[in-house]
């Protein structure tokens, strides 16, 4: 069978697994892998391939998600998200909410290595914080997700881009020379649409609880980050700058920190971190069983004539995005896909990057979670969720071609 028609075939399968079945995305990755081999005809090399697949992901992945998510679980148990959103609005000022909560969410998921684990620690925060505002609970939570999804697509080491930098060898330091600058600038357009949002009505503030230290909060996030900075600053300095010994600093500082309630918060992490990370092996699998599959070339002979050089990487990944709504899965397959394709690595990542951003909605888990703890309709998390982070993706396309121009 056409390589082309089998993904397609096998991508579907994926989103009617996920959203009509509720099969787990670890399955219907594993289902869709089998489904692709077989109708290419792989025969017994196939499981290797799937298995092959799952093991790069899970020696790429596995000590940055479970460090980020005890590092997260102390956020959550300390309180430590209520001083890490106290201190953005003391530091951006109170009337500007929409930026503080769009800054919690940009920065939680870096340590956290999930945009939707980090929404869910800063959900009640961020709800509170929009009700003293006056009213601006939900504009406040459509921000915080839109900002978790901005430095999770774009700022080194979040999985999608360590995925990216492996798969296409780039170095860390290109990735976040470009990555992190225009993360930072995509604050503007979307602050300026989060500003159309309606309030509903005032409320009348509550008081508030102690908040903990400032080393009890900010400590476990900022330790990795500037370990990783360093590294990439310091090549010599390659050991502390490793994403995984820098996120294991992180989440051994927040045991310590976390004393008698270590054993129970690791226990409480390491249950969320084993379903990040199979589904994330999922991906893996299906991808590298798609990329023995031939695609590449087919897609290239079959789309090149039409499509330009540019656009078919952030087509590819949209459509994918489209299809089964997780971007790590996305970026999984369609740099796979890519391999080899006749374009400059740091930009042909960055493309990638920016179809991970479009068109996420009906497959996407993240789009119905905000969609519930929002409490709004079909229409407003399409308007507040889904454009805003297509615009983002529009965005980076556009700065990642300016930048191939300026190369050339």
């Amino acid at each position: 069978m056409d390589p082309l028609a089998a993904f397609v075939l096998a991508i579907l399968l994926v989103a009617l697994l996920t959203v009509k079945t509720g099969l787990s995305p670890f399955l219907s990755l594993l289902v869709a892998s089998l489904v692709y081999g077989l109708l290419l005809g792989m025969g017994p090399d196939l499981i290797g391939y799937m298995t092959a697949g799952l093991a790069r992901i899970f020696s790429a992945l596995a000590i940055i998600v479970f460090s980020g998510s005890v590092i997260a679980e102390h956020l959550r148990r300390s309180g430590g998200e209520d001083r890490v959103v106290s201190d953005l609005l003391a530091l951006v000022g109170r009337r500007r909410g929409s930026l503080a909560s769009g800054l919690s969410g940009y920065i939680v998921a870096l340590p956290a290595m999930c945009s939707i684990t980090s929404y869910m620690i800063l959900e009640p925060v961020v709800r509170e914080m929009g009700r003293k505002a006056g009213g601006h609970e939900r504009r406040f939570l459509f921000s915080a997700a839109v900002f978790s999804i901005i430095s999770f697509n774009l700022v080194y080491p979040s999985p999608v881009l360590v995925t990216l930098t492996g798969s296409l060898a780039v170095s860390p330091a290109e990735a976040l020379k470009f990555g992190l600058p225009v993360s930072l600038l995509l604050f503007v357009p979307v602050l300026i649409w989060m500003a159309r949002f309606p309030a509903v009505g005032a409320h009348a503030p509550s008081g508030e609880g102690p908040l903990p230290s400032r080393l009890l909060s900010w400590a476990p996030l900022i330790l990795p980050l500037a370990m990783i900075l360093l590294g990439v600053l310091h090549p010599a300095a390659w050991l502390v700058g490793s994403p995984d010994v820098a996120l294991l600093s992180g989440a051994l500082l927040s045991a310590a920190l976390a004393k008698k309630e270590a054993g129970d918060m690791i226990k409480r992490a390491t249950r969320r971190a084993g379903t990040i990370i199979f589904d994330l092996c999922g991906a893996g699998a299906f991808g590298y069983v798609v990329a023995q599959g031939g695609i590449g070339p087919e897609l290239y002979a079959t789309l090149g004539p039409v499509v330009p050089v540019l656009l078919l990487p952030f087509l590819a990944a949209s459509l994918i995005q489209l299809a089964q709504g997780s971007r790590v899965v996305t970026v999984v397959i369609a740099a796979e896909m890519m391999r080899g394709y006749p374009l400059e690595p740091v930009t042909l990542l960055f493309l990638i990057s920016a179809g991970a951003f479009a068109l996420s909605s009906f497959s996407d888990p993240y789009f119905w979670l905000v969609k519930e703890t929002t409490g709004s309709n079909l229409k407003e998390a399409l308007l507040w969720y889904t454009l805003p982070l297509t615009l983002c993706g529009l965005l980076v396309f556009a700065a990642a071609v300016l930048r191939w121009h300026l190369l050339i």
